[in-house]
């Protein structure tokens, strides 16, 4: 009788495991649509606080949230474009007009030249790769736009509503794994858009004093390098460093390393502190898998890896890893 027991708990974990890795597999292959849900679950408080504070009817509820979200965007999109046009050319500019002091000077900053024209043209061509890229895929987008209304009609009467679908004994499982993977995702979106804007002011602030021009455009260019996997706003502020360097502005290199090193260690008092107040996790454990996932699966890394977050959670949880 127990080994029976066993045996149908064993094989209900596998089939709830195998249903969770299909669904997944499902929605990269359909990511508009499971963009446009997980957008909706997302936009939930703002459906509410639409309907129950001003009193509009759902389906007016819906388009306004989805108009709302489609401007956002759009705005923030031209914002960063317009910053990126500003900002890379006088860089470019900047480096392409130096005058060199020596012969072994000008060897090593032709080279850093180079390198850093050659990262500017990238990043220009990748801009306009990206532009195009929207237009190609302009299907796929008008999918996620109608997929999107449709989901925020049922959110707003049912945020759950999509899990009618499943069958009804896993149910209830996954949608507890769902509305923990998503809170804990939720909560890794909000500390790197604290980190972010932490960032970017102490990074304006810093650039403003030391002189430099659009010193705006130019922090927040190098911190979203900084949110970005693997990258970091010493990927700028070293290179610039060394350039500034070998050009005979020792001055200018020291202030820009202290930039560096204040910035750093405040992102990561920062960042240790808001994860010690949630699950406990590790910000490096906590970056590592969202950088892998995003790297691996690509855009629909981001669907995949609050769940990968929540499995080592529960791995760290398991009784096996937890030292006695």
């Amino acid at each position: 009788m127990l080994q029976e027991k066993i045996k149908k708990s064993t094989m209900y974990r596998i089939q709830l495991f195998v249903l969770i890795a299909l669904l997944l597999v499902l929605c990269w292959l359909v990511l508009p649509v499971a963009l446009a849900i997980l957008t909706a679950y997302f936009a939930y408080p703002l459906l509410k606080y639409l309907i129950t504070i001003l009193k509009l009817p759902k389906w007016l509820a819906a388009l306004t949230t989805e108009v709302i979200i489609l401007s956002t965007f759009i705005a923030t999109i031209l914002f960063l474009t317009s910053v990126l046009i500003e900002t890379l050319p006088e860089i470019k500019r900047i480096i392409t007009q130096v005058e060199f002091f020596s012969n072994m000077q000008s060897m090593l900053l032709l080279n850093l030249q180079e390198k850093f024209v050659s990262l500017v043209d990238m990043a220009m061509e990748s801009l306009v790769n990206i532009v195009q890229s929207t237009f190609h895929n302009l299907i796929n987008f008008t999918f996620y736009l109608v997929a999107l209304y449709f989901a925020l009609y049922e959110t707003s009467r049912n945020r759950l509503w999509f899990f009618i679908y499943l069958p009804a004994r896993f149910r209830k499982p996954i949608q507890r794994v769902y509305e923990e993977a998503s809170q804990l995702f939720g909560y890794f979106l909000s500390v790197e858009l604290r980190l972010l804007l932490m960032t970017f002011a102490l990074l304006s602030v810093g650039l403003m004093i030391l002189g430099f021009s659009f010193p705006v455009g130019k922090a927040l260019l190098i911190s979203v390098a900084d949110s970005l996997p693997f990258l970091g706003i010493g990927i700028f502020l070293i290179p610039m460093s060394i350039y500034f360097f070998i050009t005979g502005n020792q001055l200018l290199c020291i202030y820009l390393l202290i930039l560096y090193a204040v910035i750093q260690l405040s992102r990561q008092f920062a960042e240790s502190y808001m994860w010690a107040s949630t699950l406990h996790i590790r910000s490096v454990h906590a970056f590592m898998i969202s950088a892998i996932s995003l790297l691996l699966f690509g855009i629909a890394g981001i669907l995949i890896s609050p769940f990968l977050l929540l499995l080592a959670v529960k791995l760290r949880n398991h009784p096996i890893f937890v030292s006695k």
